[in-house]
């Protein structure tokens, strides 16, 4: 447990990269969203998707992760299984962090009546509906598959390189065309967004969970044959 938590410590000495960029990003497209309702006076609701900044910078904040500390922290006699673990707890960490901050800033949001400019930028029809612990875990859940998604892509590369990331593509390309295909032909589509429909965002991150334990297994498998 020592070994996992110093590994841990060590991601969190680069502060830049997983805490203070990632809210740059976000609140500078809060300020921008919110000069614009300024701008128009609140006289409309603003709904912006602007929120979807910081899930897309954890999802590259993963892929960057591993080709930028694995071969480093094992340089320091980290065993595999300890950087694995503790980058684990890293990516669990910063999603139960972060979906914490969203959620007050959320609650702001609906207290002050959306920032007094009609601004909807935290606190979003269907996203956050329902108990705080269903936001709460909707939100976490969220960052968690963005992380591990990333994590499992890079680790495919450090595991195959050129040749593993040539085949993830084609296979995902085929699948999604397939997939869509078959939608479209059986006139499924209609069918899917009225199931999406028909859930609520904590009900469909209850069955998004089940991927973010693939991407780790998977991972972990890749990373104990991986070369330095």
């Amino acid at each position: 447990m020592n070994r996992t938590t110093g590994v841990l410590k060590m991601h969190f000495r680069d502060r830049w990269s997983w805490i203070f960029t990632p809210w740059i990003i976000l609140l500078t497209s809060f300020i921008i969203n919110y000069i614009i309702g300024l701008a128009i006076g609140g006289r409309e609701d603003l709904y912006t998707g602007g929120i979807a900044s910081i899930y897309i910078y954890m999802l590259v904040a993963a892929l960057v992760t591993l080709p930028h500390t694995f071969s480093f922290m094992l340089g320091f006699s980290v065993r595999r299984k300890d950087y694995f673990f503790g980058t684990v707890l890293t990516f669990l960490v910063i999603s139960a962090f972060t979906a914490a901050l969203l959620f007050l800033l959320s609650l702001a949001e609906k207290l002050t009546g959306a920032w007094g400019v009609n601004l909807h930028f935290f606190h979003l029809p269907y996203l956050n509906d329902g108990p705080v612990a269903e936001q709460l875990w909707t939100s976490f859940t969220l960052f968690l598959e963005m992380f591990f998604l990333g994590f499992v892509i890079a680790s495919v590369y450090r595991r195959f390189r050129r040749s593993g990331m040539i085949v993830l593509v084609i296979a995902a390309l085929i699948i999604f065309s397939v997939g869509g295909f078959l939608c479209t032909y059986n006139n499924w589509w209609v069918s899917i967004f009225h199931w999406i429909g028909s859930h609520t965002a904590f009900q469909l991150s209850l069955w998004l969970f089940p991927t973010v334990v693939i991407y780790i297994i998977l991972s972990y498998l890749m990373l104990r044959r991986a070369t330095v």
